[in-house]
C-alpha cells in the first residue's frame, strides 16, 4: 500500500511539475549557462547518489558480517539507522534543489521531473529500510518498497540523461550516460547477497532484550 501511495505522489509531482513550466520571465539562459546549470545540476546528484552508496555498502557489509557472526546486533540496529538517516537526508537535500528559470522549457521540465524521481526514491528507501525493523511488514512487501525505488530511480536517471543529451554535454546513446545508472541504483550483485529481511533487527533487538531478563 505504502509503495503505491508513494509511487502516486511521484505521478502526481510529474503533474504539477509539468503545470509549473513556462512561467517565469527571466532573460534565456545562454548555450554557456544552459550546460553549466545541467553539469552543477549531474555533479549534486552524482553527489546524493554517493553518500547513498556509502550508507548502502556499510549497511549491507555489517550485515554480512552479522550473518558471520563478526558483528553484533547493536552494530546491525547502528547501519540500519544510519541508512535510514542517509536516506532521509538525501531526499530533504535533493528537494532542496534549486532549477534555473530561464533555462529552456524541456531542459527546465527533465531537471525537474529528475528532482522528483529522486527525491521520491530516497523517500522510498527510507520507508523500506524502515520496514526492515517491522515484523508486520512482508518479504515481498519489503521487495516491493525496493523496486518501487529503483524504477523512481531509474526514471530520475532517464530524465537527467536526456537534459545532459538536450544541453549537448553528452551524445544520444553515450556510454557516459550510464554512469549515474550503474552506480546509483540498489539493486546489486553485492545488495543482493546481504538482502536483510523484514523483522531482522527487531529480532535482534527482542533477543537482546531477553538475554538481559
Amino acid at each position: 500500500m505504502r509503495s503505491i501511495l508513494l509511487t502516486g505522489m511521484l505521478l502526481i509531482g510529474m503533474v504539477l511539475s509539468a503545470c509549473g513550466n513556462g512561467n517565469n520571465n527571466a532573460a534565456p539562459a545562454t548555450e554557456e549557462e544552459v550546460q553549466e546549470t545541467v553539469q552543477q545540476f549531474y555533479n549534486e546528484m552524482s553527489k546524493f547518489d554517493q553518500l547513498g552508496k556509502d550508507a548502502l555498502e556499510n549497511f549491507n557489509t555489517t550485515l554480512a558480517s552479522y550473518s558471520a557472526g563478526q558483528a553484533t546486533g547493536d552494530e546491525l540496529t547502528e547501519a540500519v539507522d544510519h541508512f535510514q538517516d542517509t536516506a532521509a537526508d538525501i531526499a530533504d537535500q535533493v528537494n532542496g534543489v534549486k532549477i534555473a528559470g530561464n533555462l529552456p522549457d524541456e531542459i527546465e521540465k527533465l531537471l525537474r521531473d529528475s528532482v522528483i524521481a529522486f527525491q521520491s526514491a530516497y523517500s522510498i528507501k527510507e520507508q523500506a529500510s524502515k520496514s526492515a525493523v517491522s515484523p508486520d511488514v512482508t518479504a515481498e512487501e519489503f521487495d516491493s518498497l525496493n523496486q518501487q525505488a529503483d524504477v523512481a530511480m531509474l526514471y530520475g536517471i532517464s530524465k537527467l540523461n536526456e537534459a545532459r543529451v538536450n544541453a549537448g554535454l553528452i551524445e544520444a546513446g553515450s556510454t557516459d550516460a550510464a554512469v549515474l545508472e550503474t552506480e546509483g541504483t540498489a539493486g546489486t550483485d553485492d545488495a543482493a547477497e546481504t538482502e536483510i529481511q523484514p523483522g531482522t533487527v527487531a529480532e535482534i533487538e527482542a533477543e537482546a532484550g531477553n538475554a538481559s531478563e
